[in-house]
């Protein structure tokens, strides 16, 4: 009796996480609809898809776009954008083309024509070096994914346009817990009976009848419930699952009896004569599990992803009310090439001088190098520890620590939108200037330029190939990027140059000794700063210089090469000359005498006169022409002057040449 009481508590208390696990993956897949939505109305989106803006414009206008919304929500690992005409766009790469896509197994899901908002679930590697800091890093590793499409199919049934976002399981399993024993142990089917979550990746997908426990749990009815099930070999497991209606989904636990009998049987033998005695304790032992089980969307989870537009207000109903100083941290290596320290370094680092305790005030996590302060206390010298805190940091760890502060304590149901603010701010001052603590300006609206007219001038002076008119073009778009002070857009220009300045001058970049594109480009990326980006574009600039000496040189030797043809060509018109030949190519007679004097290493019309005496001892070896009728047809004027010019090239006269020759034939 008293093992029936406690498994009927344990059952009420998973299910109830359940419910509560459940009500996060509502709201991630109800918020999914909407953001497509807005997406799809979005200008700068339409104008990638329906081709409104040139292919480089659109993509420049749809990256800043893609970048925010991923950026703005924690559980999106990627979005597509297709169109037939400009191919494929996404978050992690930029333009793709079908046979290389990041996302190995995209092209093999559209081919199943997908239904618009529907979600469905799959597997696939991305090869990008840009998968998100919270996915797995080693290359070539399958990625577990919820992927909902709004996608348009033309006449033929092959899709014209259309918008694709993957959502990651993985990200959103890790939201279960800081515990690995309660993730271990949950599991998540959809109406299919498909896998869609599972403490192994791999099963990811597969059908649950294959799987003894999970194909009894599959068939079982009610929206929800706890039952005593076996395997194959006859152990026992307490499965308790919930159903999220609206979504066919079922949520499960599955736990060993093992692991739930062996304290009820120690209590029940200690403690048999007292029974009230042992209900309490078991209770608080159930307690106890319950919060560990209910750490799946702990605060710091919570407050994170309601930070970055993941969950609303009500996800954290103790703070309902509640107004809280909030500071954003940017961390930053001194050297680009050292690494920050590790997250539970840092945050135990900074306990020293920051008071976070996870429940009144927190450090939370956003992105690598990025954190928030948050306290509901009154900060008492907090300036004066923040710096403290960056000199040690800087003197022991060699980081450099930026910090923007709200002098305003801020309500809750505006901390989202303050968060998003005071991130922007600090990552654009970051551009021009680190290791600093300041205090928040007030919020403002700007337009925001995308200097399409300056990206013109710099496709334009690279068409040209002008170092000149480029390195110009760089010094009015850095100018004018730090005008804007923004550090989205920056990013987004430095995604942009770096591909659309490639694909502008491949040639160039193969023909350099300088770089390969690939080694600018992880340069280009790697700017941290807008002097960094200037000094990455300039680059170029020594390479299109690289680029015009080749080409002259290779165009003077062509040039040279037609020289030579135009001699042999011409050798016995008495009109040959240097002269004849800066005419018949267009060139100077100054020019042509150096180019072909600095290439050959003789003059032009010295070089004319060989050729002729070449000719003249062929025809005096081999033809009984008189010397008179040869010089004639070489084009000497008189003989004296070609008997002269004869011996002063070979040491003999024309006839002693001529005698040595037939000697030699009949010898």
């Amino acid at each position: 009796m008293f093992t029936n009481v406690a498994q009927s508590l344990i059952v009420d208390d998973f299910l109830a996480s359940l419910k509560m696990i459940s009500t996060y993956y509502r709201q991630m897949r109800f918020n999914t609809v909407p953001i497509l939505d807005d997406l799809s109305d979005a200008q700068e989106i339409r104008d990638y898809l329906l081709q409104n803006l040139p292919k480089d414009k659109a993509m420049l206008g749809a990256y800043l776009r893609l970048e925010n919304t991923v950026a703005r929500n924690s559980y999106i690992h990627s979005i597509y954008l297709y169109n037939s005409e400009y191919g494929f766009f996404s978050s992690l790469s930029g333009a793709e083309v079908p046979g290389e896509l990041s996302d190995s197994t995209l092209l093999e899901f559209l081919a199943t024509h997908p239904k618009n908002k529907h979600l469905y679930q799959r597997r696939s590697v991305f090869t990008d070096k840009t998968i998100p800091l919270s996915l797995p890093k080693k290359p070539n590793t399958p990625t577990n994914l919820y992927t909902i499409c709004n996608i348009s199919y033309g006449e033929d049934g092959n899709v014209q346009s259309g918008i694709i976002m993957n959502l990651s399981e993985t990200l959103a399993r890790s939201l279960l817990a800081d515990d690995e024993g309660t993730s271990k142990n949950f599991y998540m089917i959809d109406e299919d009976s498909y896998i869609i979550s599972h403490p192994d990746p791999d099963q990811f997908g597969r059908k649950a009848t294959s799987l003894p426990l999970l194909s009894q749990i599959a068939s079982f009815d009610g929206p929800k419930g706890g039952q005593n099930i076996k395997d194959d070999e006859g152990e026992q497991f307490l499965a308790c699952w919930y159903d999220i209606g609206e979504m066919n989904w079922r949520l499960i636990f599955i736990l060993p009896m093992s692991h739930l009998r062996a304290p009820l049987n120690t209590l029940r033998k200690n403690l048999v004569l007292v029974f009230i005695g042992l209900t309490l304790i078991a209770s608080l032992m159930l307690v106890w599990e319950s919060k560990r089980i209910n750490n799946q969307l702990t605060r710091e989870n919570r407050f994170i992803d309601y930070l970055k537009g993941g969950l609303n207000a009500e996800a954290l109903p103790l703070y309902e009310g509640q107004t809280f100083f909030i500071a954003v941290f940017l961390r930053q290596t001194k050297k680009p090439e050292s690494e920050l320290l590790q997250k539970n370094r840092f945050i135990s680092f900074a306990s020293q001088y920051l008071r976070f305790n996870g429940k009144n005030s927190f450090l939370l996590t956003m992105d690598q190098g990025q954190h928030v302060y948050l306290t509901l206390y009154e900060p008492v010298k907090v300036i004066s520890r923040f710096a403290k805190l960056l000199i040690d940091l800087g003197d022991l760890f060699d980081e450099q620590l930026s910090i923007f502060y709200s002098s305003d304590r801020v309500p809750l149901e505006d901390l989202p939108q303050r968060y998003e603010h005071m991130r922007r701010r600090l990552l654009s001052s970051s551009l021009t200037e680190i290791g600093f603590i300041s205090e928040i300006e007030q919020e403002d609206t700007k337009e925001v330029n995308l200097f399409l007219t300056e990206t013109t001038d710099m496709e334009k002076a690279l068409s040209q190939r002008s170092a000149e008119a480029y390195a110009k073009s760089v010094d009015t778009l850095i100018t004018n990027l730090k005008r804007q002070d923004d550090f989205e857009l920056f990013s987004a220009m430095k995604q942009y140059l770096s591909y659309s300045i490639v694909a502008l001058i491949g040639d160039v970049f193969q023909a350099s000794e300088i770089m390969t594109a690939q080694e600018w480009k992880h340069a280009l990326l790697s700017s941290r700063t807008y002097d960094d980006l200037k000094e990455g574009l300039l680059l170029v600039a020594r390479i299109l210089e690289e680029y015009r000496e080749q080409y002259s040189k290779r165009q003077g030797m062509e040039q040279v090469l037609r020289i030579r043809e135009l001699v042999a060509e011409h050798l016995r018109d008495k009109n040959l000359s240097a002269k004849f030949i800066a005419d018949e190519i267009g060139l100077s007679l100054g020019y042509t005498r150096n180019l072909f004097k600095t290439i050959e290493g003789v003059a032009l019309n010295e070089y004319i006169g060989m050729k002729r005496i070449d000719e003249a001892k062929d025809l005096l070896s081999t033809t009984k022409q008189s010397i008179n009728s040869i010089r004639e047809s070489l084009g000497f004027s008189n003989t004296a002057y070609f008997c002269t010019y004869f011996k002063k090239q070979t040491g003999k006269s024309p006839s002693e040449y001529r005698n040595e020759q037939r000697k030699a034939a009949q010898s």
